[in-house]
């Protein structure tokens, strides 16, 4: 499923930004489709990010639900989680048996990380193609001042939302469906096609992270980067999936020596080529407009073009023609709204823009 090149070099100039990073804050929540408690737990974990933009969200699934995931199942058992609904924010906590927390607890731990230093710039860049589903990306990590001493690594967890299914492991237990006036209310025990959000799908190189990307003492100022090829399962909903890339202290027998600095979040569409392969040089160029589009989209197309394509994010064809060069115009108006991809093949090589249409 996936493959790691180690790509390891420090850059000084390189995604490197005047500004420190605002500070944000991961809250991880150990969940399972069998708790019945667990729904009004995602329910606290929502409001906490509305309240708080610079909060990111991610929930592992336990080892029995139909969204469990290895590395998600050896996280837990290496903080010691006794059971749902546990949380633990940013990793850390006042004592080896504090660092998950109970759902109550989750906000003040929030406000004290906001007042920590953010350690750390992180940048995501690279490339994502959703007909193939290949991602290569570069996470590159920028200390604003000298990070605590100990271990450090980088991490790149996959999460999916709203991943709903139907059946054992997916239909989640709910404590509240006669509970008046609560938003679970009549839902049903259990709700039958529960949104799971903020699904942990995986931990791209192991649950804690990647060794050896930083040195031992690293200055603040250059740039650390790592780059991470990885496939994109079939069965994901490339339009819900979010990277999240954080640093943080590991230490394998000591959870007190753990900690996550700073952590970015990203949705996987950000990152569409605008290209699967580059025109030659000097060859015609393929264009798309207007950007976005409610009706007409004019096409500038290249001469000897094989044929125009048109695919929805998910890779469904949804227009193909052989169109005649030059200044053309296709109808998009009964289309759905959202991200497009607009494909000529041409003797220059196979070109793509990105189109955004509104519905009507």
């Amino acid at each position: 499923m996936k493959k790691i090149i180690l790509l390891l070099f420090a850059l000084s100039g390189l995604f490197l930004s005047s500004n420190a990073q605002q500070k944000r804050v991961l809250l991880e929540k150990y969940t399972s489709a069998f708790c019945g408690a667990c729904p009004n737990a995602h329910l606290i974990a929502e409001e906490l990010a509305a309240t708080y933009p610079e909060l990111t969200l991610a929930f592992h699934h336990s080892s029995v639900d139909g969204m469990a995931n290895p590395y998600s199942t050896e996280w837990r058992s290496g903080f010691g989680l006794l059971g749902t609904p546990m949380g633990m924010v940013g990793r850390s906590g006042p004592a080896a048996n504090q660092i998950a927390s109970q759902p109550q607890q989750w906000e003040a731990r929030i406000l004290e990380q906001l007042d920590e230093p953010n350690w750390a710039n992180l940048e995501l860049q690279g490339a994502y193609n959703p007909f193939s589903r290949e991602l290569a990306i570069d996470i590159s990590c920028v200390f604003t001042e000298r990070p605590p001493a100990g271990e450090l690594r980088l991490n790149l967890m996959i999460t999916e939302d709203s991943v709903i299914h139907a059946g054992y492991g997916f239909d989640q237990s709910n404590y509240f469906n006669e509970v008046e006036g609560h938003p679970l209310f009549g839902l049903g025990q259990p709700i039958y096609f529960y949104p799971h959000h903020h699904v942990v799908r995986e931990i791209v190189d192991g649950a804690w992270g990647t060794p050896d990307v930083f040195p031992e003492l690293p200055e603040p100022g250059p740039a650390y980067v790592h780059h991470y090829d990885y496939f994109v399962p079939w069965n994901w909903d490339q339009e819900k999936i979010k990277l999240i890339a954080f640093v943080s202290l590991y230490n394998e027998n000591d959870p007190m020596q753990r900690k996550v600095l700073n952590v970015i979040e990203q949705p996987l569409l950000s990152l569409l080529t605008t290209a699967t392969e580059n025109p030659l040089a000097g060859g015609p160029a393929f264009s798309a407009f207007p950007n976005p589009v409610t009706e007409k989209l004019h096409l500038v197309v290249p001469e000897h073009t094989r044929i125009v394509e048109l695919f929805t994010s998910s890779g469904s064809v949804v227009f193909a023609q052989a169109l005649q060069p030059g200044a053309q115009v296709i109808d998009v108006s009964r289309l759905a709204g959202g991200l497009y991809l607009a494909r000529a093949i041409t003797p220059a090589g196979i070109q793509v823009q990105k189109v955004m249409i509104q519905g009507r």
